[in-house]
């Protein structure tokens, strides 16, 4: 894993800090939502009753905020800039969807746990992550969004197994339905597609 981070190049550090402020922004205005909202709706599909619950998927839920991070670092800065921007809009939609759809997410009993670690970061988790705005899921989006951000530099399927595992697991944990993975897999599309053209426009000699 080391190594192919380090042919990713150097790292910018600035890059990262810049993705972690953000990160932190849009999780403090999604926990301060979900305190606003009554959920109203209710996606879990026959396809979801099917999918077990694997609560060491947790492990891979939280990889989320390095993986993040560390494509922040590792991206070009064209890479970063359409990260940043699209991760943005990604948000700000996200947000207005969570105000507009309000759903209801349900959980397993933690009380059948036989790890005692497990269900204590679980318990924790989700006293501040509260079982409702699930949809579109922002946690696929902004995976997605990172995996591209790194695409056209080595290690890639490296990166992209990551994310794909990343993504899978807010299926195995419970916190996302299969509706909220695909509307967060459309709404990283849209974002990847308004911010393409990001960075990579030239100037032309006068």
């Amino acid at each position: 894993m080391t190594g192919s981070w380090s042919r990713l190049g150097s790292a910018n550090p600035r890059q990262a800090l810049a993705a972690a402020f953000g990160l932190l922004l849009g999780l403090g205005a999604f926990i301060g939502l979900q305190r606003l909202v009554t959920p109203r709706y209710h996606w879990v599909t026959p396809l979801d009753e099917l999918i077990p619950f694997v609560a060491q998927s947790w492990f891979l839920y939280v990889l989320f905020f390095p993986f993040v991070l560390l494509a922040a670092a590792y991206a070009s800065q064209q890479g970063f800039k359409a990260l940043r921007n699209a991760t943005g809009i990604a948000f700000v939609v996200g947000l207005l969807c969570f105000w507009l759809f309000p759903e209801q997410v349900p959980r397993p009993d933690l009380g059948v746990l036989g790890s005692g670690f497990l269900q204590q970061r679980l318990s924790r988790m989700w006293q501040l992550d509260l079982a409702c705005n699930g949809f579109p899921s922002l946690h696929v989006t902004v995976t997605c969004l990172a995996c591209r951000a790194l695409w056209g530099r080595c290690g890639k399927w490296l990166v992209a197994g990551s994310g794909l595992l990343i993504c899978l697991s807010t299926l195995t944990l419970k916190q996302h339905t299969l509706v909220d993975v695909a509307g967060g897999l459309l709404l990283a599309l849209a974002c990847a597609l308004a911010t393409h053209r990001q960075g990579s426009i030239r100037r032309v000699p006068a």
